[in-house]
């Protein structure tokens, strides 16, 4: 993620975005801009998709319309909303790739109860305290906010390149991710997991790559962050990405010693450990076969991007 950073800004400052501080603006300035919090507008096809799509049978709602007075929870930034043109594709390419591989392992009984009950998009990412990016955040287990929505198409959209692919399987990441701090918030991940490498947890994992983090034992350097999230990015990525990629990392990681004394044996040992506590948990806690669940999303994640 650290190393999208620089590639973010370069597109933000490209396509000319501009912005102000947040005490610069008053939300009551908004109530005569039309279509800004302060409007009204009769709903239209994007609102009669997610009536018929989402909130009919899973009660989850999608706000696109950018809103003042929306609570963003630590999300400070001045926001824009998504493209609107790009809501549908990337709402149905994320059912596909997400909802529905649950309601097919498990049941609209298992899924609608557990589900959040609104998606907010918007249109662009927002940046933590560090310069790192930040594509989303469930709050709570009822709101999943998805950001950077207006740099992701999906196939069916005009335009779309081979490019792009890695865009909108970043965001399919995000949503697997945010869903699994959704399952654990209601019931915990194992105390194993807590053990296999407390102490290289830190606040600083954007002072790492990627390739750093594998080499201790994380899928990923923002794994490092908290607990929570080395456990929903080992969800995510094998869900997105697949055994047959989860092997490949492990079998790149290099002979030796990781700069914080991991040795490649090590290193393989809690990944393995890691997917098999994930598996584990699947089953003996949501009764959901997690192999099958994988091959659910890595077919909808192949339809979607190639």
């Amino acid at each position: 993620m650290k190393r999208l950073r620089n590639y973010f800004l370069w597109i933000i400052l490209a396509i000319g975005v501009t912005s102000c501080g947040k005490d610069d603006f008053n939300p009551a300035d908004a109530e005569n801009i039309v279509d800004l919090g302060g409007g009204t507008w009769a709903k239209g096809d994007i609102d009669e998709w997610i009536s018929d799509s989402l909130i009919t049978p899973y009660n989850i709602n999608v706000k696109y319309k950018w809103d003042a007075f929306e609570d963003l929870g630590d999300i400070s930034a001045i926001i824009v909303p998504p493209k609107e043109d790009y809501v549908i594709p990337i709402l149905r390419a994320i059912r596909n790739t997400w909802i529905f591989p649950y309601i097919h392992v498990a049941s609209t009984t298992f899924f609608n109860p557990i589900s959040p009950k609104l998606i907010y998009m918007v249109g662009s990412p927002a940046f933590e305290e560090s310069g790192a990016i930040k594509l989303g955040t469930a709050e709570g287990g009822k709101k999943i906010i998805l950001l950077a929505v207006n740099f992701s198409k999906t196939k069916e959209m005009e335009g779309y390149s081979a490019a792009d692919s890695s865009w909108i399987k970043q965001m399919f990441l995000t949503i697997h991710h945010e869903f699994g701090h959704i399952l654990h918030q209601h019931t915990l991940y194992p105390p194993d997991f807590k053990n296999l490498n407390p102490d290289l947890i830190t606040s600083n994992w954007q002072d790492y790559s990627d390739e750093e983090a594998l080499r201790d034992g994380f899928i990923t350097a923002y794994s490092m962050n908290t607990i929570d999230d080395d456990f929903v990015e080992i969800i995510s990525h094998l869900l997105v990405n697949g055994n047959t990629w989860f092997e490949q990392m492990l079998a790149s990681i290099p002979d030796g010693v990781s700069r914080r004394g991991t040795t490649k044996e090590q290193a393989i040992a809690r990944l393995r450990s890691k997917k098999s506590i994930v598996e584990n948990y699947y089953r003996q806690v949501w009764n959901i076969n997690f192999s099958n669940l994988q091959s659910q999303v890595r077919a909808a994640v192949e339809e979607a991007l190639y």
